[in-house]
């Protein structure tokens, strides 16, 4: 069985993540129109509708892990227009740690990526962090 062309754009994009590569992320792989939802009630929690605001909350995020900011794809499943992918979350922040689990959903459009959901396995923990 071939792999799901989605794949590769998921892949891509946690790839690029890794590298800091946000020209890529904005160039090649999030749509004009993406947006970004963000859950929890902590100070990053909103919708970033856009390239620009999507690249700047991943560029805060970097910022406020001093890049210490890691998402890892342990598996991804593909559908017909959104891939899952299953995470482990870890960064180090203000001498604090946050190492969880969750799962982002995104939807793909025309080859990029429309719309992005997050879901940690404890939202709160990921709050406080970055509190």
């Amino acid at each position: 069985m071939a792999e799901h062309p989605h794949l590769a754009i998921a892949s891509g994009f946690y790839d690029a993540l890794a590298k800091g590569d946000l020209d890529h992320l904005r160039d090649q792989l999030l749509a004009d129109d993406v947006v970004f939802h963000v859950p929890g009630r902590g100070p990053l929690a909103r919708d970033y509708t856009g390239k620009e605001a999507v690249l700047g909350y991943l560029a805060g995020l970097a910022q406020a892990t001093s890049g210490t900011l890691r998402l890892e794809p342990e598996r991804f499943l593909a559908g017909e227009d959104h891939v899952a992918a299953v995470l482990r979350i870890h960064a180090e922040r203000d001498g604090r740690t946050l190492d969880d689990h969750g799962m982002q959903l995104l939807r793909i459009a025309d080859g990029k990526i429309s719309e992005r959901s997050s879901y940690p396995h404890n939202p709160y923990a990921v709050d406080e962090f970055f509190a």
